[in-house]
């Protein structure tokens, strides 16, 4: 009897710690079930950081998205209260999800917020107070050496007395950049980053990462999948005024610019496999090494996504999963435009073996994450048998807590003028 009962005792125990395990982890629910952190509020993924955490006198995630009006619009969500505020940066812009504002914090606390319009005008706006997104200076215009110009990526780098490096897609279609020695108040003049050849068939897309101190890291295209039938990813980064390869070869310096794109090393080599492909994200793990996610195209409606990192001496390259087919929903009696928007893939910048990606399943796209082990990925789905899509995860740059904060878009996406969509985080609606 006393065998049993300690027996009994032992099963018992075992139970309980195995339902406490699966109680420690977040189950997935349908979309539908997270908290919103905007109503109404659509992004694309070529700029960045659309979302970031900052901790001063309050501990708060700051996000940029357009609305379905083509209001740019910045919202501030407190990580303890969940209080939300919300300002409009300029009324009826342009519905065009192209316009997402990049956010930038200077030391002091302010804050500088960048956007454009989809081919169209560059701006900049300074919160009046450190912290806050409820009082703007006036809205500034910068030239930037054209009118049609599209995306903002700035990048401030602490070993250059906190210089801020601004790149964006050009009037020539080439990647292009500026830089600020004075917080953003005068800018140097407009300078081609890599050269494209000035042809809409050829128009490199750029992403962007950093350290924030001393290095900047891009990831780029031959151009866009439409056009591009061999579209291959290439990776350069920047340090103490020289470009270089992946290898640490140099590349030249600034005076040396524009790098001539088929001078740079592939990533992947879209020639050789006859599968076009098209960047997502960029980020250093802990060793200062480089690792991308990006989406290779086997067929139009068969989207797959890649993880490649490299291990100091080469690119490891490696399918992470099947992503379904493209997300826009056709309106009846309207034809498919845009064939390779994939749900969207990104990594945790603070630990870049974290992925976050969006995937079709049964018609409909859910976000999961997936944590590289050495040898194989872990899968841990966030939202399941939703309602409506989950698309185009992003994860909150500059947050270093356990678990990554991820916002994505939640309903449906038509075309990037006319999408139905909230923002929601991973969080309960509940809670």
């Amino acid at each position: 009897m006393g065998k049993k009962t300690h027996s009994g005792i032992i099963l018992f125990g075992l139970l309980l710690l195995i339902c406490r395990a699966v109680s420690a982890q977040s189950p997935a629910m349908g979309g539908e079930a997270y908290a919103i952190a905007a109503q109404d509020g659509a992004w694309c993924w070529f700029s960045d950081p659309r979302a970031v955490y900052h901790k001063g006198s309050r501990e708060r995630i700051y996000y940029g998205y357009i609305n379905s009006r083509g209001d740019v619009v910045i919202s501030a969500r407190d990580l303890q209260t969940k209080a939300i505020e919300t300002y409009i940066l300029h009324e009826r812009l342009q519905v065009d999800d192209h316009n997402v504002p990049s956010i930038l914090f200077l030391p002091d606390g302010h804050i500088l917020v960048f956007y454009t319009e989809h081919n169209g005008r560059f701006f900049m706006r300074k919160s009046v107070n450190p912290e806050d997104i409820l009082s703007w200076e006036e809205e500034r215009t910068i030239p930037f050496g054209g009118t049609h110009i599209t995306y903002s990526h700035p990048a401030m780098l602490k070993s250059e007395n906190n210089r801020i490096y601004m790149f964006w897609r050009g009037s020539d279609w080439r990647p292009s950049f500026s830089f600020s020695d004075d917080l953003g108040e005068t800018w140097a003049s407009a300078a081609a980053l890599i050269d494209s050849n000035g042809a809409y068939n050829n128009r490199p897309y750029l992403k962007v990462s950093t350290d924030n101190d001393q290095r900047i890291d891009f990831v780029f295209s031959d151009g866009h999948p439409n056009r591009e039938k061999t579209n291959s990813v290439y990776h350069i980064y920047y340090r103490k005024g020289v470009f270089y390869q992946t290898n640490g070869e140099a590349l030249g310096r600034m005076e040396d610019l524009p790098i001539q794109h088929t001078r740079v090393n592939k990533v992947y080599d879209g020639a050789a496999t006859n599968i076009r492909s098209w960047i997502s994200d960029i980020a250093l793990d802990k060793k200062g090494n480089p690792a991308i996610v990006y989406t290779r195209y086997p067929q139009d409606d068969d989207h797959r996504y890649h993880y490649a990192r490299w291990d100091g001496k080469k690119w490891k390259d490696e399918e992470i999963c099947k992503a379904g087919s493209w997300i826009t929903v056709v309106r009846p009696g309207e034809k498919i435009t845009e064939h390779y928007y994939s749900g969207g893939i990104s990594l945790d910048h603070h630990d870049p073996s974290n992925v976050y990606l969006s995937r079709q399943e049964n018609g409909v796209f859910e976000v999961e994450h997936w944590k590289k082990k050495k040898t194989s990925w872990k899968r841990n789905p966030l939202t399941a048998q939703s309602g409506m899509s989950n698309l185009r995860p992003y994860v909150v740059a500059g947050y270093t807590g356990k678990h990554s904060i991820v916002l994505w878009m939640t309903g449906l996406y038509h075309h990037y003028t006319d999408f139905v969509t909230d923002i929601r985080i991973n969080e309960p609606a509940n809670k």
